[in-house]
Formats: structure tokens, sequence, C-alpha cells
């Protein structure tokens, strides 16, 4: 029993040091634990904007994960010409930020006609749905592609029609996980909703933070985390799947349905106007093509210093959510969740007046608190992703590991047959590391190449042919990441 708790304190140590020790004492620091006469009244109000921002991701959440249901099952279940294509722009979206995509559409179509789009919380939903679909169909297509070997031939025997219809059924139960995931994800989304005129709860914690009332910011974070707690023990909840499939599934014996390949074409055409609309954005208008041409090659040289960064604190944080899945402690993955679901600035801020006087000037000057801030944010993403690694074993091979000595079969047996899951898992992490704004603003060092920071200067300043140019070249980051996260759901095409 004490082995265990030691073990499970290593993959824990990123996240008690970048977020838990500094928001207990900042959180002492601010009188959260004293008493006063509005604390009930300020909850109390508070608690309505909690419950409708739950509300609002929840169906955003909801409305994902069916889209990317669909997505997954057509691909899981179909073989048709360029699915990796698909795939790919499906993918890609999702790196685009949405502060480029808004800029860029307002350069398009105007602000007045944005605004008199999506102005109301139904906009904000369907935004938030159609950014995350993606991930919810990478999500479910992975789970698809593990499923026993005599399951998919007995698939492959029945007519297509109800073929589909049975893997639609088949994939009920990653259903609830999946939109527990994005839940978790979603909620601190504070920039889509704004778009929207929407206020969310990370939002106003901010707020309560900026105006000097940091007590009442505290509390109302606390609020969330209680709410959403149940949400964390279903999304950890442990299923019985003992037989899986030791290999990929060929594409043969896949039917091919024209209603299918064109429903996928109408899928990815949104995916495709984006990329058109940021392609068009960022074409010389009022900028020279050589000057645009050196912009592009910033843009590009920028996104490289960072990405490595972007590929350590990801890799990293989904070795941690692993290593708790696959030793089985599940209070270690609820607290690796908690703080996904408050928002960025929350950790950024205490860890900046925890670590920062004691700092040494060298250490202070390298992005070492933001990148831990960041895995920090990448919790629900690891601890979901490990714990379907783990599912995804073959009950026999897991029979045979435990002859091993415990180290050798961590790490030479069941780590390389989770990567399968853990790539894309890190492709997803290195997209949210460099989107991230919120602690990049507070954290990241003088001179730092951020992305995310230069984005939001040229938002800030409107210069929107610089910002789509920098979001086209993420978003051809992101059909890079893509296809090599396709290579491990290929079925043979």
């Amino acid at each position: 029993m004490k082995n265990r708790a030691v073990w499970m304190f290593y993959p824990m140590l990123p996240v008690l040091i970048g977020f838990y020790i500094p928001i207990i004492l900042v959180a002492i620091e601010d009188g959260f634990f004293s008493s006063g006469p509005e604390t009930s009244f300020v909850a109390i109000a508070d608690l309505l904007l909690v419950l409708s921002t739950i509300r609002m991701v929840a169906v955003a959440a909801l409305l994902a994960t069916l889209v990317g249901l669909v997505d997954a099952v057509l691909m899981a279940g179909t073989r048709g010409p360029l699915r990796g294509l698909i795939l790919i722009l499906l993918l890609a979206s999702f790196l685009i930020p949405p502060a480029a995509l808004a800029s860029a559409f307002q350069a398009c179509i105007g602000a007045s006609t944005l605004r008199a789009t999506v102005r109301d919380e139904i906009g904000a939903i369907l935004m938030l749905a159609l950014r995350w679909a993606p991930v919810a169909a990478a999500i479910l297509l992975a789970a698809a592609s593990m499923w026993p070997l005599a399951q998919e031939r007995a698939l492959r025997s029945l007519p297509p029609g109800v073929a589909l219809v049975t893997r639609l059924r088949g994939l009920r139960p990653s259903l609830l996980r999946c939109v527990g995931l994005l839940l978790l994800l979603m909620l601190p989304a504070a920039e889509l909703p704004s778009y929207a005129g929407v206020e969310t709860v990370s939002q106003r914690i901010l707020a309560r933070l900026t105006v000097g009332d940091a007590a009442e910011g505290w509390r109302l974070a606390m609020l969330m985390v209680t709410l959403v707690v149940p949400a964390l023990y279903l999304l950890s909840s442990s299923s019985n799947d003992p037989e899986r499939a030791t290999r990929r599934h060929p594409v043969d014996g896949l039917p091919a349905l024209r209603w299918a390949n064109g429903f996928l074409w109408l899928r990815v055409l949104p995916a495709a106007a984006l990329l058109l609309v940021l392609l068009y954005t960022a074409w010389p208008q009022a900028s020279e093509i050589a000057i645009a041409g050196e912009e592009l090659i910033d843009a590009v040289a920028s996104i490289g210093l960072e990405l490595p960064r972007a590929l350590i604190a990801s890799t990293l944080a989904i070795l941690c959510g692993w290593r708790l899945a696959d030793g089985g402690h599940r209070i270690g993955l609820l607290l690796l969740c908690l703080p996904t679901m408050l928002p960025g600035s929350l950790g950024a801020i205490a860890v900046a007046r925890i670590y920062r006087p004691i700092l040494p000037l060298w250490l202070d000057d390298l992005p070492f608190l933001l990148t831990v801030t960041q895995m920090c944010k990448l919790g629900a993403l690891a601890a979901a992703c490990g714990f379907v690694a783990t599912c995804v074993l073959p009950a026999s091979e897991r029979v045979a590991a435990q002859l091993l000595p415990p180290t050798r079969a961590r790490w030479r047996i069941r780590l390389p047959r989770a990567l399968p899951v853990l790539i894309p898992a890190v492709g997803i992490g290195v997209a949210l590391v460099l989107g991230e704004v919120e602690a990049t603003l507070l954290l990241a060092p003088p001179g730092h190449p951020s992305t995310s920071l230069e984005l939001h200067q040229m938002m800030h300043f409107r210069n929107d042919e610089q910002a789509a140019r920098l979001a086209l070249v993420l978003a051809i980051l992101g059909a890079t990441m893509a296809g090599l996260v396709g290579r491990y759901w290929k079925r043979g095409d």
C-alpha cells in the first residue's frame, strides 16, 4: 500500500507544483476561508451563472459528441476515396485559433453580420460544438479501431445498413465518457462564448480577480469544482471489456456506400470553408506580396520555436495521465482532472504570486512556469486518454505482463500497446498548448516566441492579414499532425 501511494506521487508531482500548492497558498492569502456577511448572497447569485455555463457547455458537448459519432461510424464502417484527407481536414480545423477565425470572418462578411448570426447562447453552443466535434470523432474512432477481431468480422457479414446501426450501438458505452471529457475541456472556454455575447463563469472569475475581489473569485471557482466533480467520477469509472483486438482491422470487407461518401464530403465542407476564408484573408491586399512572404516565414519560424516546448508539455502530461491510469490510481486521476475545469488565468496568477519571487533570475527568463501550468490544463485529456489506453489492452497481454517485473512490464509491454491512443492525444494536447492565451499572457517571459501572444496582439491592433497568415500556418501544422495521427487509425486504405 505504501509503494502504491509513492508511485502515485511521482505522476502527480507536476500538478501538485503547478496547481494545488500555489492555489491553496494564494487562496489562504486572499481570505478564501474567512467569513463575511455577503458570502452566502454572492454564492447564490453566482450559482445561476455557474449552472447556465454548465448547461450551455453540456449541450455543446452532447451535440459535438453526436456529430463526432456519425463521423466515426461512417469513417470506421465504410470505405471510400480520400478517407485520410477527410480526417485531416476535420482535425486540422481544430487547431485554427477562434480569435483568428472570428477576425477572418469579420474581414470577409463584416462584424455586424457576424454579430447578427451568433449573438446569443445558441450561437455559442453551435460554435463550441463545431469546434470540438472533430475531437469527439477522433476519440470514438480510436475506440472503434480497437474492437475485437471476432466482433469486427461479425459486423462485416451483416448488410451495410444494419452493420452501421450495430456499430453505432456498439459505441454507446463510449459516448458518456466522450461527453464528460468534452464538458471538462469546454468549461474554461471563454473566447468563443464572448463572441456570441454570452458571459461564462471563467469570465466572471477573472473579473473578480481583476477588480480585487479575489476571495469571491476563489469561492466561485470552488463552487464550479464542487458541481462538476460528479462528471469527473463518471469519466474515471471503469468498465470491464477484457477481450480487445491485438491488431488493426484491414479495410477489406467494409462496404463502399455512395451516400456515406457524399455525407462525409458534405460534413467536411465547413472545415474547407474555414481554410478558404483564412486563405482569402491572408492573401496580400493592404501589403505587398514580398512583405507577406516574409511575414509567413516569420510565422513558420515562430511556431517552429514554440512547437518543441508544446510537444514536451503535452507528452509529459499524457504520460502522467497514462501512468496513473495504468496503476489504477483513481483518486490521482480525479485530482489530475480538476485544474482543467478552471480558467487558465486562475492557476497562472497563483503560480506567478508564489514562485516568481523565489525563482532565480536565469530560470525566470525561461518558460518553465508557463509549461508547468499548461501541463496542468491538459489533465482531463491526459486522464481520459490514459484510461482508454489502459482499457484497450487485451486481457491476455495484461495477464502475461504480470509475469514480468512491474517496471519492465509497464514500459516495455503496456506502453507500446497504448501508443495508438496516446500519440493522437499528444497531438490534441499540442494544439491546446499552442492556442492557450490566458496563462501565456501572465507567465510568458519577455521575448518568448508565443503563437497565441502574437495572435492576441494582432487581434488587438486589427492586423487581420497577418493573423490569418499565422492561423493558416497553424492549420497546415494541424493537417500534418492529423496525417501522422491518421496512421494509427488507418485500416489498409
